[in-house]
């Protein structure tokens, strides 16, 4: 009977770091509320294939995630969880493919590293937990290139009898879930796990054809490169069986496609691609920009704690291959993962838009192989390179020292009340010293990593993170403007409109800019429940014109902006009493003058 036991200390393992990342906390950044917004009015509408955004079309991104979140709050009910569960989910899945590629490719022990490493990592942590694509782009991307890998490496049949051919069936799950990373993040889903398997399938196959020649040097060498590429590339081709990927892509992708383009007169499709794929590419897109190194070096960051380790494993690999040190499967493994890796990260380096969860889809390849480095060095009793491994050490304590200062430093700047969830920091610190106690047992300083990255994961992006979560006021500004409205207000904002007000909203929110200030003003006078959010530094346009006992009926600044945001409103008859007939006038000179 197969041992089901790695089976279960990844499930347990991910599902409790997991849960303990999930808390009812209010949607932060830009993108989480937009895209729940979208997910809830599908719900709302019944239509799911046309994305809408505050009675907008939604050409921003693909429909998959939002179909993920409608389907969540079909089930469980709209709330913020419910629109985050189906990352955490693809977190999951994404730990079994490790496991799965790990086992079958290296060790068992390994794919439980793989999987752990992969789940204990901080913005693997944070994307299990947000409402966005990139934890199911991951999910997609890694089964799909695992499943390709899979029979060129299984039994080692890449060495010895040349690459067999995908089963149709294979190529048919394979080119399907290419299919849903498309409808989830457009053609970087095709692309990118093609771009990975392809040119190392094509090494494999030319390393097979130069074994069937004699050792060539020099210019004889370039000669028989030259010989063999094109019979290689013909062997990738027909390995890869493309055709038969291509259509079962497209015949998963092509009916939303289709579908979305005829319902907007092309209006999606021409937002999307040129705007949100080449426009991106090529100029940073809201101020997202940065150097060719901001995603190696954000990786460091984001695969924190596993990322202390890193960088020796890449270097123990690149050796391990060059120099033919393991079994001809085990190489051709630890070269994907290096292609894997260098794919990901270098294809989004080059990109003039970066931002550190684009090359999320890269970590799985991280965690195969720091895990496939840290079990060799395990199972030889030693660690090589043992300075290097005291600064690994170091780098993880110091990981958690900068964590608790970042916190600290924070709430110095509007993070109210954070300074608890600085705590989370001595986790590293006492991981780093458990690891110094026992460097000279290598398994069970990897299993005290392991047991690091959850724990500090799960913290960070949990309790932490709710805690944190209480310096987020603009969900409760929009509150605030409801219960003044008695129960719904018409809620309109002034020069700036975000997400997170629309999403709070729980409706249509106009929003109108300064040569807008007449409409903006009659809306104010429409009725009691007409509100209108405002930037501080905006409100003395709004001021002069203002109709009668309408004024400042709240305040409150959003975490780490120097001006207030005002909700501008009927003063209640309770208000004008108890302050008298000058109080709309007193609120807003108050205002206008701070």
């Amino acid at each position: 009977m197969q041992d089901r036991r790695p089976l279960f200390i990844v499930l347990v393992a991910s599902i409790a770091s997991l849960t303990a990342g999930i808390a009812a906390t209010p949607f932060w950044d830009e993108d989480e509320p937009r895209f729940a917004a979208i997910a809830r009015t599908m719900v709302d509408t019944g239509d799911w294939i046309v994305p809408m955004f505050n009675d907008e079309l939604a050409v921003d991104k693909p429909v998959l995630m939002h179909w993920a979140m409608a389907a969540s709050y079909t089930l469980f009910g709209t709330s913020e969880i419910a629109a985050r569960l189906p990352a955490a989910v693809a977190t999951l899945l994404t730990a079994l493919a490790l496991l799965r590629a790990g086992t079958r490719w290296f060790n068992p022990t390994t794919g439980i590293v793989a999987a752990l490493a992969y789940v204990g990592s901080l913005l693997v942590g944070i994307e299990a937990h947000a409402a966005t694509p990139d934890a199911i782009l991951t999910c997609l991307t890694t089964w799909a290139t695992i499943l390709f890998a899979e029979p060129l490496l299984v039994g080692g049949s890449a060495a010895a009898t040349g690459l067999p051919r995908l089963s149709w069936r294979r190529a048919a799950a394979v080119g399907g879930l290419l299919g849903l990373a498309v409808v989830c993040k457009g053609p970087i889903g095709f692309v990118g796990p093609l771009a990975v398997v392809l040119p190392w399938a094509g090494w494999l196959a030319v390393q097979r054809r130069l074994a069937d020649r004699p050792r060539t040097t020099g210019t004889s060498l370039m000669r028989t490169l030259l010989a063999v590429a094109l019979p290689a590339a013909w062997d990738t081709i027909r390995t890869a069986r493309l055709g038969a990927i291509s259509v079962a892509m497209l015949a998963v992708a092509a009916p939303w496609y289709t579908a979305v383009s005829l319902r907007t007169d092309g209006a999606w499709l021409n937002g999307f691609f040129f705007i949100h794929n080449v426009g991106r590419f090529v100029e940073p897109m809201e101020r997202h920009g940065g150097s060719v190194l901001l995603h190696p070096l954000a990786m460091l960051v984001g695969f924190f704690p596993w990322s202390c380790f890193l960088p020796l494993a890449i270097v123990v690999t690149l050796w391990r291959v060059w120099n033919r040190a393991d079994t001809p499967a085990s190489r051709h493994a630890l070269s994907l993962t290096l292609v894997w890796m260098a794919v990901w990260v270098g294809g989004f380096s080059a990109s003039a838009t970066k931002l550190p969860n684009y090359v999320l889809p890269a970590y799985p390849a991280a965690a195969l192989l720091v895990a496939a480095a840290g079990v060799v060095a395990a199972e030889r009793g030693r660690w090589p390179h043992p300075a290097w491994m005291a600064a690994g050490m170091f780098s993880l304590a110091f990981g958690g020292v900068i964590t608790a200062a970042a916190v600290i430093v924070a709430e110095q700047f509007g993070l109210t009340g954070a300074a608890p969830a600085a705590l989370v920091g001595l986790v590293p610190i006492i991981g780093a010293a458990c690891l110094w106690y026992w460097r000279r047992e290598p398994m069970r300083a990897i299993s005290v990593l392991a047991v690091t990255g959850l724990v500090f994961t799960g913290l960070a992006v949990g309790p932490a993170a709710a805690r944190i979560a209480g310096a987020n006021a603009l969900p409760a500004l929009v509150e605030e403007a409801h219960r003044h409205a008695g129960g719904h207000a018409r809620l309109g904002t002034f020069t700036q409109i975000t997400p997170n007000v629309v999403y709070y909203a729980h409706g249509h929110v106009t929003a109108w800019q300064e040569p807008q200030r007449d409409d903006c003003l009659r809306f104010l006078a429409s009725g009691p429940d007409a509100v209108v959010l405002v930037r501080e530094d905006d409100f003395a346009s709004l001021s002069a014109g203002l109709p009668a006992g309408v004024g400042v009926i709240g305040r409150s600044r959003p975490l780490f902006r120097d001006h207030d945001f005002l909700l501008v409103g009927t003063h209640t008859p309770n208000e004008v009493r108890s302050a008298g007939p000058t109080a709309a006038l007193e609120t807003t000179q108050e205002s206008t003058t701070r």
